[in-house]
């Protein structure tokens, strides 16, 4: 084996086999699907719902309202006074009393409870009544409810792009690209200072001058840098492979639960008179079990209608691309100075660019083809972040084609002044380095 291949195994297995490089492969994963499923899960799983029992001054609302996975009502008390309603659930943690007052004093509802019940019950009850309220006053009025739901329209917005006319979906795109560029961010940003760490730690250790003995500078920085960017690309393999498998866990359980005869909404008579409720478990803007599911069926559509080749195979190359350029640079950074402390004058500098690009992701994503993402995207030092934000909207192929050419000439230049000043920083000790030193530095022979 080469004397660098020794190293990039060197590198690789000590990283590689760290418990904490394990705990995070596969915890991450887990943790970014749990954000995901977990809160779906708290509400189709729901089963302590608020229990609403009514009193009703009306004679009209008792039967009416519908159940839902935020609340349920008891109509057992509609016509008991409500003062000893209040007194009999006056400690019951999951119950309210609602007293509907008389129709000329139906101006607020009052709602009895041990506890604040929370704004998803209130909301739920709020949206019922004020639909039966509106549809009653146009009765009221003469106004037939048929008519002016007629009037009302819902047009929905489908977005085609391409000669192919391709349905596309802006919000997921948005967040598939804010995902992809943050994620780049943060893998370029943490192994490019591993690699920092890692020669620092050899110089400040004297490691490095009985390396150097063995090796050639540039064969050393070259070796770390390589080692270091397989244990990212192993630990994004890894994410994917795991992200997959939570995400068709979590999708065939939703999709279960979509047809799942336990689901299907319960039907309620109405009194004769009393406006009709739509029977949807959708109601008071509340999400229940199978508006979830359906939820997640839409997703699985547009995640089944992603180019994932493009996607993945932009995401490895934009990694490797940016890591090997920062990279570089860290490595030659930690080579030049002797404690940690020291590096903070010369990171400004070569973080700035990656940072501006996560500060201008937002406007990237609102506006892709605008002016600036274009050109963020083919700045080499910014095109990692910026074009997988704008990947997953359809970009010309000469942009993406002339991204990458950049970002390959400007890796083989950056590598070649980074060793320049890594052969000679290493072996400098004791001294405060700065600009001026760096770049004398550049032009030793």
């Amino acid at each position: 084996m080469s004397k660098i291949g020794l190293i990039i195994q060197r590198e690789y297995t000590t990283r590689a086999r760290k418990k904490s490089f394990l705990v995070i492969s596969i915890l991450g994963p887990l943790l970014f699907g749990g954000l995901i499923f977990i809160p779906a899960l708290l509400v189709t799983n729901k089963n302590e719902n608020q229990r609403i029992v009514l009193v009703d001054y009306t004679k009209s609302f008792c039967g009416t309202f519908t159940d839902n996975a935020t609340v349920h009502f008891d109509y057992g008390y509609c016509s008991i006074d409500s003062n000893e309603v209040k007194k009999i659930f006056a400690d019951s943690a999951h119950a309210s009393v609602m007293v509907i007052p008389k129709i000329e004093h139906l101006m607020q509802v009052q709602l009895y409870s041990k506890d604040d019940p929370g704004d998803d019950v209130v909301s739920a009850i709020e949206s019922q009544i004020n639909s039966m309220m509106e549809i009653a006053n146009m009765k009221a009025n003469n106004l037939d409810p048929k008519i002016i739901n007629g009037v009302k329209s819902n047009i929905r917005i489908l977005n085609r792009i391409g000669k192919d006319n391709k349905l596309s979906n802006s919000s997921y795109n948005a967040g598939l690209g804010y995902a992809c560029s943050f994620l780049i961010y943060i893998f370029i940003f943490l192994y490019s200072v591993q690699v920092m760490r890692g020669v620092m730690e050899e110089k400040i250790n004297r490691v490095v001058e009985v390396i150097i003995s063995s090796v050639r500078p540039f064969q050393l920085m070259m070796g770390k840098v390589i080692g270091v960017g397989l244990v990212g690309l192993t630990q994004f393999l890894i994410w994917v492979i795991l992200g997959y498998g939570t995400y068709a866990v979590g999708s065939s359980y939703f999709q279960a639960q979509q047809i799942n005869p336990k689901n299907a909404t319960i039907s309620q008579t109405y009194k004769t008179g009393m406006p009709v409720q739509n029977n949807n478990v959708f109601n008071g803007n509340k999400i229940g079990t199978k508006d979830v599911a359906t939820a997640f069926d839409g997703v699985d559509n547009m995640l089944r209608s992603t180019n994932w080749i493009l996607i993945i195979g932009g995401f490895l190359f934009y990694f490797l691309g940016g890591y090997m350029l920062y990279s570089a640079l860290f490595a030659a950074v930690g080579s030049a100075v002797d404690q940690e402390t020291d590096t903070q004058q010369f990171m400004l500098p070569v973080t700035m660019p990656l940072i501006l690009s996560i500060v201008v992701m937002g406007s990237i994503i609102t506006n892709p083809h605008s002016t600036i993402a274009v050109w963020f995207s083919i700045i080499p030092f910014t095109a990692p972040v910026a074009m997988m934000a704008r990947l997953p909207f359809g970009i010309p192929i000469w942009q993406l084609a002339l991204s990458m050419v950049m970002l390959v000439a400007s890796i083989f230049g950056t590598v070649w002044l980074a060793g320049r000043i890594y052969r000679v920083g290493l072996l400098m000790y004791g001294k405060k380095v700065t600009y001026k030193e760096l770049g004398k530095w550049l032009f030793y022979k």
